[in-house]
């Protein structure tokens, strides 16, 4: 498996690293949120852009002053993968490209890459969201999240070896189990990629209560971020980013 090197900080090499999301609404609310964040010690920091409802660029301009060595991941989480908004695909691009300037990161998901595609300009956009965001000098995290339910070990590999092929730098799957079998399949389908299909670093999770073992076997299953909290989840079954990184200090 090829290693992502962001700013200092090596994905891929066998080492868990732990991502805090800063969710805010407002600017005021933003330097709460990011105090907590920074006080965590987290290895890089989210924006989780569809939680924020003002002028985006104080507040990425806030967020990289305050993550200083730290990697920024920008992300637009639509109500279609469990996220606060709803958005056209001409904006999620238009907002993806213009926090480039800002991150190193960018979440992009999956579903959003051919959306529309067509001959028109637009449409061409959308096909090449990853290699303009590339260009821009940040990375990508192709993600596909299902909150409803957690398919089959099958489709879930098929799945990040597609990501793989549409040439993000990162993975991302995240599932909704519905009993410990459910945790088992993406846990199986992790080690899987591990230990055969995967060319680049993946991210992988269960989410919900049941799910909160796969956050912390993160080294285990061969996943190369874990989201923990440090206030408000962007995601249900999210531990505390102390706790987390004590439990991963043990395994990783």
């Amino acid at each position: 498996m090829n290693t992502v090197t962001v700013r200092d900080l090596v994905l891929g090499d066998g080492k868990v690293r732990i991502c805090v999301p800063v969710i805010a609404h407002t600017y005021e609310e933003l330097s709460c949120s990011l105090e907590q964040a920074c006080s965590s010690n987290p290895d890089l920091l989210e924006f989780r852009a569809d939680f924020y409802f003002e002028d985006e660029t104080p507040a990425l301009k806030a967020i990289r002053s305050a993550a200083g060595s730290r990697p920024v991941l920008y992300t637009i989480r639509t109500r279609e993968e469990g996220g606060e908004i709803a958005i056209s695909d001409e904006a999620y691009m238009e907002r993806c490209l213009a926090a480039a300037q800002y991150v190193d990161l960018v979440d992009v998901q999956l579903g959003r890459l051919h959306a529309g595609a067509d001959n028109t300009s637009a449409g061409r956009l959308h096909i090449d969201l990853v290699a303009r965001l590339q260009k821009a000098g940040v990375k990508v995290i192709l993600s596909w999240h299902d909150f409803t339910r957690t398919p089959s070990r099958e489709e879930m590999v098929n799945i990040m070896r597609r990501m793989q092929q549409e040439g993000g730098d990162i993975s991302k799957i995240a599932v909704m189990p519905q009993n410990r079998k459910d945790v088992l399949n993406l846990m199986a389908a992790s080690v899987e990629m591990a230990e055969e299909k995967a060319d680049r670093p993946f991210i992988t999770m269960a989410m919900g209560n049941l799910g909160r073992v796969t956050r912390a076997a993160a080294a285990f299953t061969g996943s190369c971020v874990s989201f923990g909290t440090a206030g408000m989840m962007s995601a249900p079954g999210q531990i505390s980013a102390g706790a987390l990184r004590t439990i991963l200090q043990e395994l990783n």
